[in-house]
């Protein structure tokens, strides 16, 4: 959706809660992205990880995905709320999001330093680099002192498909960050 385009789409009702993302399927209009990756993961097992194990690890970094965005959410100018407290922005970059860092920087299994499950391609993988891609997007230097966390981050900003999204050359286009940089 065109962001000029979004306040007609919001007030046609064709999204459930009035956001996007929305995926449509053939059981209609799945509504929040979490509830969107997991039905794909359900469709494409792969997505899901190779057994319950991965599945559950992938699960888990969806959820830490979902922590990510709500304290940014709380803290970090947005397109609709460019004016937070400058007090708040400095507690989420040098308290908030560091610690939630180090914890992920622990969780990496054992030998492996940049991938979490097997095909390291599951939908929490995913999910999960969206949203440190959206910390280097406004800070370069948020992943600098978790190097398993970078790796992944890399890896997963070097693939093809990825650079294909993050380069506008997809039928979605150049795609606007959600959030800006405080001033």
């Amino acid at each position: 959706v065109a962001f000029e385009n979004w306040p007609e789409m919001k007030k046609s009702g064709v999204c459930p809660f009035g956001q996007l993302p929305i995926l449509e399927c053939e059981h209609g209009v799945v509504a929040q992205s979490q509830t969107a990756m997991r039905y794909v993961a359900r469709k494409v097992p792969a997505a899901g990880g190779k057994d319950e194990k991965e599945g559950i690890i992938s699960d888990m970094l969806l959820g830490l995905s979902e922590d990510l965005w709500g304290s940014l959410s709380q803290a970090q100018p947005s397109l609709f709320a460019p004016k937070k407290d400058p007090e708040g922005v400095k507690v989420l970059w040098e308290e908030t999001l560091p610690g939630k860092l180090s914890y992920l920087e622990a969780f990496f299994p054992k030998g492996q330093q940049n991938t979490f499950t097997s095909s390291g391609k599951t939908i929490g993988e995913l999910g999960l680099w969206s949203l440190l891609h959206i910390l280097v997007l406004l800070k370069p230097t948020s992943l600098d002192k978790t190097p398993k966390t970078k790796a992944f981050y890399t890896r997963i900003l070097n693939l093809p498909s990825t650079q294909k999204v993050i380069t506008g050359k997809t039928s979605f286009g150049d795609l606007p960050s959600f959030f800006v940089k405080a001033e």
